[in-house]
């Protein structure tokens, strides 16, 4: 009895930490809470791109070049695609153009019916006034090129008759026979090589190949049917469609330098116009044409000015 006392008393005597079972104090291990990694939805349309993701190019912009001193809407007769002095902007232009065939300096040819076979200091006193109107439609890029559209309204009239087969120096008064109107239509593509060169092309159609025509003897009607063995009163087809092109070349903004050539499509003796542009260069706007047909070739001198009156 005294021995189940005993034991009793030392159980509730003993330390309640020696009862109790031992509890651990170390941070419990932590437990996986991330969630499987899973790949993003496609964006639909219409939903923002998120940051830092690819962008597709979009169309290119418009590539800026400085603008000249002078106008680079034109070359010597026909145009570029350029507004003004080479701006680009898509939008209307409008420049006025005068140009002076004075005569010829030399030329040959080879046909059979003529006694002189070389020819020099011939007048030609041919006038060309244009308007020429157009509409840039598209801007220049890195790779595209400017590209307009427009219309040539020419007044040609003679203050020295056209030397003939029979009277080579005949000099009369401006007539109606010696004035024409001519209307002419196109399309011109331009593009800047490198900021002082650019090129041209285009293709008109209309009443300019005539007026390659009014140039020289060797290319009126009746030259044309005596190199064919016709009559001199058999009527002769003149083409309209003509394809021309060139390029400027910019050493100064003030003096370029430029080429063009005109070739009617289907013209009978296959003339072509090269005008070869030097004025400002020389501070003259003096100009040299070679004009070559099929039988013979002509050099001739000439003088050229360009208004351009918008944009402004």
């Amino acid at each position: 009895m005294r021995t189940n006392f005993f034991i009793l008393t030392m159980l509730l005597a003993a330390p309640l930490s020696a009862q109790t079972p031992a509890v651990s104090t170390a941070a419990p291990q932590a437990q996986d809470l991330s969630v499987p990694s899973q790949t993003a939805p496609a964006a639909l349309p219409g939903m923002a791109e998120k940051p830092g993701a690819a962008v597709k190019p979009g169309p290119s912009r418009p590539a800026a070049y400085d603008t000249g001193k002078v106008p680079l809407s034109g070359i010597v007769l026909m145009p570029t695609a350029y507004r003004g002095r080479g701006g680009n902007h898509i939008g209307l232009g409008l420049d006025f153009n005068a140009a002076y065939y004075i005569g010829r300096l030399y030329g040959k040819n080879s046909y059979a019916w003529t006694v002189e076979k070389k020819n020099y200091l011939d007048r030609v006193g041919l006038w060309l006034l244009s308007a020429d109107s157009k509409m840039q439609v598209q801007t220049e890029g890195k790779w595209r090129p400017a590209m307009a559209a427009g219309v040539q309204g020419i007044l040609k009239f003679r203050d020295a008759a056209q030397p003939t087969l029979n009277q080579p120096s005949v000099s009369t008064k401006i007539d109606s026979k010696n004035t024409d109107t001519y209307a002419n239509a196109y399309i011109a593509l331009t593009k800047r090589l490198h900021p002082k060169f650019l090129i041209n092309a285009g293709y008109a159609d209309g009443d300019m190949p005539k007026v390659i025509y009014s140039l020289s003897e060797f290319l009126s009607k009746e030259a044309i049917n005596l190199s064919r063995g016709s009559a001199t009163t058999t009527d002769v087809q003149m083409p309209t469609g003509m394809l021309f092109g060139g390029f400027l070349w910019l050493p100064k903004k003030d003096s370029p330098i430029g080429l063009e050539f005109m070739i009617p499509q289907g013209a009978p003796l296959k003339p072509k116009l090269i005008n070869l542009h030097l004025g400002t260069l020389l501070k003259l706007n003096f100009e040299l044409s070679y004009l070559t047909f099929k039988g013979g070739w002509d050099l001739m001198g000439m003088f050229q000015f360009r208004y351009n009156y918008l944009p402004k």
